[in-house]
């Protein structure tokens, strides 16, 4: 009776696991679809032809297409989007010959908004539409961004065939092809379309895509969400200035202690090769803490070098510890002998670049918790 009960127990086991759908399993989609996979928002959309779109596990999706398809358009994300910090790496397979972009893509309601951050593209820049208005550029994330806005008249849309406004913000220099990586701070976008008018509605869905029209090309990307939103930030400095950091995980606090020469300059604080958070500026040395469970190499890197710009850093904070700027030999902000880099031990940065900190696990002093 006992082995035939252990009979039984197993054999039901056996049967539980076989009718168990396997979780985030990959699949591959050659028709339209939308739904969640892999704690993930995905959308894949295309007109005709032979487009296919991979979900893999957690952020990554891969996607192949050829000339037989005319124009398609898939990736993850969020539902709904909004001011994240969104940070990508992957694979980004075609050349300048082929009419692909990559990037940060989404739609509000009330207004009706379709709106792309255009990280990457090919042949063809997405916002050369015809008719359409420009509205300048800003700087974010180390590069400039500028800014056009361009409308559709009775075209697909989330709320069927419709007249809407297209936003897009376009990078330059755009990023290359075959192995990609990137951060976009995606509030600072949606800050200076408000500053000129180009406002938003409710938000719905937001992708990292690929996106591609009568080309050939493949993909494979993985997204994540950073830190350190744009709109969304709150005052942690000690003298009541604006940042933003994580919210959550484990470890200790890192503060950095900065200013700028005119206000409005940018920084972020780069933990183990990632933004972990950002910040803007103002004219008064202030305390911007991070505090969250990033580990690895320390950098604060500058990102929007223009006229009249500086950033002053005076130190950072890490493990108890205070490293000051100038005791540190790693720097690529510093203009000096000629040249961006050319200069080390200085808490001036003249350009766009970084100063090195060490590691989360040094002690330069001794006195560390």
């Amino acid at each position: 009776m006992k082995l035939l009960s252990l009979r039984n127990t197993l054999s039901a086991l056996a049967l539980a696991i076989a009718v168990t759908p396997a979780v985030n399993a990959q699949q591959t989609l050659t028709s339209n679809s939308t739904g969640t996979h892999g704690g993930h928002y995905y959308s894949f959309w295309k007109d005709s032809g032979n487009a296919s779109f991979t979900l893999y596990d957690g952020g990554r999706y891969g996607s192949q297409w050829n000339s037989g398809t005319n124009n398609w358009v898939g990736g993850k994300g969020w539902n709904p989007g909004g001011a994240k910090v969104v940070n990508y790496e992957g694979y980004y397979g075609v050349n300048n010959s082929q009419n692909s972009y990559l990037a940060l893509y989404g739609w509000t309601r009330n207004p009706l908004i379709e709106y792309y951050i255009i990280e990457s593209y090919g042949s063809y820049n997405p916002s050369s539409c015809s008719g359409g208005t420009n509205y300048g550029s800003f700087q974010s994330d180390g590069a400039t961004y500028n800014v056009r806005r361009c409308q559709r008249v009775q075209q697909p849309s989330i709320d069927g065939t419709q007249t809407f406004y297209q936003y897009f913000s376009v990078r330059s220099p755009k990023k290359g092809f075959g192995q990609i990586s990137g951060t976009i701070n995606v509030g600072n976008h949606f800050n200076y379309w408000a500053s000129k008018g180009l406002n938003l509605g409710s938000h719905d869905y937001m992708v990292l895509a690929t996106e591609g029209y009568r080309s050939s090309g493949s993909s494979d990307i993985s997204v994540s969400e950073g830190y350190g939103g744009g709109s969304s930030s709150s005052g942690s400095s000690s003298s009541g200035g604006s940042s933003s950091s994580s919210s959550g995980g484990s470890g200790g606090t890192i503060t950095v202690r900065a200013r700028g020469n005119s206000g409005g300059e940018n920084i972020a604080l780069r933990v183990g090769g990632r933004a972990v958070a950002q910040w803007n500026l103002s004219t008064g040395y202030q305390n911007y803490n991070y505090t969250g469970g990033a580990t690895g190499d320390i950098q604060v890197e500058y990102l929007n070098d223009a006229a009249g710009r500086d950033v002053y850093l005076d130190y950072i904070q890490v493990n108890g510890e205070t490293r000051q700027a100038e005791d540190m030999q790693y720097n690529t902000a510093t203009y000096a002998n000629g040249s961006c880099g050319g200069g080390s031990y200085s808490e001036i940065m003249h350009c766009s670049g970084v100063i090195g900190f060490g590691g989360t696990s040094d002690c330069f002093s001794g006195n560390c918790r």
